[in-house]
């Protein structure tokens, strides 16, 4: 009876071995799934540089908005039209967008202002460090302007020069959202002056 037992129990363990043997196979080596090739929050088109360009070029001035040049928007990045702000008032300038309406006071107005806005891809971080911009504005226009961004909520401005092309300063760094950037004008002597963004306007930094 004992070398009955015996039979039986081996015969069991081999058939437990039997079926582990029979789990489907995944080839020669360990399963690697594609998805992980990169490492989670990788940006696929890291740049430095150019993050974004609008022309107004052959624009009346008095269009609502104007869109980003598509071959001069880095890849990867959403780059919203340039607008005005509701309180401005719509005024025609050829090669630009034109408004008129700024302050009057020696303080800017957080209601006046024009704007854009980048978004990086998801997986990747903007910096933005500066912005080339041309103005113009009227004789009885803006005499101060500056440049302010969403990153802290509006709080440091950078001064944008009048009636000339020139560069601001930007200090933006680690968004991995949507930055907005105003410029605003003050200082008018008359709610009739104007200021516009005229030829080209283009912000530079980096895509990480």
């Amino acid at each position: 009876m004992w070398r009955l037992l015996f039979v039986l129990a081996a015969a069991g363990c081999a058939t437990a071995g039997q079926s582990m043997g029979d789990a489907p196979s995944h080839g020669d080596g360990p399963s690697v799934d594609s998805s992980h090739d990169a490492p989670p929050g990788a940006c696929a088109n890291p740049t430095t540089g150019t993050i974004a360009t609008w022309s107004f070029i052959g624009e009346p001035g008095s269009q609502l908005m104007t869109a980003a040049v598509a071959n001069m928007t880095a890849a990867g990045v959403t780059a919203a039209p340039v607008s005005r702000s509701a309180a401005l008032v719509v005024a025609s300038g050829v090669g630009s967008i034109n408004s008129s309406n700024w302050a009057t006071g020696s303080s800017l107005d957080v209601s006046k202002y024009y704007t854009f806005a980048v978004t990086p891809a998801s997986g990747c971080t903007l910096a933005l460090t500066s912005l080339a911009i041309d103005t113009k504005t009227s004789s009885t226009g803006p005499t101060l302007a500056v440049v302010a961004t969403s990153a802290d909520s509006f709080g440091q401005t950078s001064p944008v020069g009048l009636n000339t092309a020139g560069t601001s300063n930007l200090s933006v760094g680690g968004a991995t959202g949507m930055v907005e950037i105003r410029v605003f004008g003050y200082g008018a002597s008359a709610t009739g002056g104007t200021m516009r963004i005229q030829n080209t306007l283009t912000l530079s930094g980096s895509l990480n």
